[in-house]
């Protein structure tokens, strides 16, 4: 793993991560594909949960080209501090407080996913543990979007890297990029043939469509 690449500078623009990948085979498309970071998830309940040999599997499969980042929802500390990599992104209802004691203890660089509500999303622009926000919609995971032109009115007010998710595709990441022109887009189910299976040619297509 590169754990201190700088995934804040890709060197294209969107930064592409794939989220909820489970297998080495994934991992080799992504990178093929130039995506610059996948997610591992770390949700209890999730189709896309790992245990702890594919957890593994990846961490030694993981190429250099791509940003291991660790997703978690309210995690225990003895959870997200075992994590090796740099990058963690909390997905749950964490306080503001409860991601500085997280940033404290671990060390880890963070970001924050935000099912949209603007004032919220300005309130975490405020926090100085938060590196990057993630933009999603009502449930992370679920493929839902949210309203984007809502997100377009507030981005000029917004400091951090906003990365969008919720509801993206092949078939519309481009026009989102074009729209909002964020710094990164998420991917989970709309690169998937079934729920928490990833398909590869998606993947391709999307990569694609982003950066086109």
């Amino acid at each position: 793993m590169n754990g201190d690449r700088d995934l804040l500078r890709p060197a294209t623009l969107p930064m592409v991560k794939i989220c909820g990948v489970r297998t080495p085979a994934d991992l080799e498309v992504c990178a093929a594909v130039g995506a610059d970071a996948v997610g591992l998830v770390f949700a209890p309940g999730s189709p896309r949960e790992l245990d702890p040999a594919e957890v593994v599997d990846l961490i030694v499969e993981m190429p250099d080209e791509l940003e291991p980042i660790a997703l978690f929802v309210d995690p225990a500390n003895d959870l997200v501090d075992a994590w090796p990599g740099a990058w963690i992104q909390l997905h749950g209802e964490e306080t503001p407080e409860r991601v500085t004691a997280i940033a404290a203890m671990t060390g880890h660089r963070i970001i924050k996913a935000i099912p949209f509500d603007a004032d919220v999303v300005l309130a975490w622009d405020e926090h100085p543990d938060v590196e990057i926000l993630l933009i999603d919609g009502p449930r992370g995971g679920s493929g839902e979007p949210f309203d984007h032109a809502a997100l377009a009115a507030i981005l000029p007010k917004l400091t951090k890297p906003v990365v969008v998710a919720g509801g993206l595709d092949p078939e519309i990441v481009g026009e989102v990029v074009r729209n909002l022109e964020p710094f990164g887009v998420d991917v989970s189910s709309g690169v998937e043939s079934t729920r928490g299976m990833k398909d590869h040619d998606l993947i391709r297509s999307f990569v694609a469509a982003a950066r086109g």
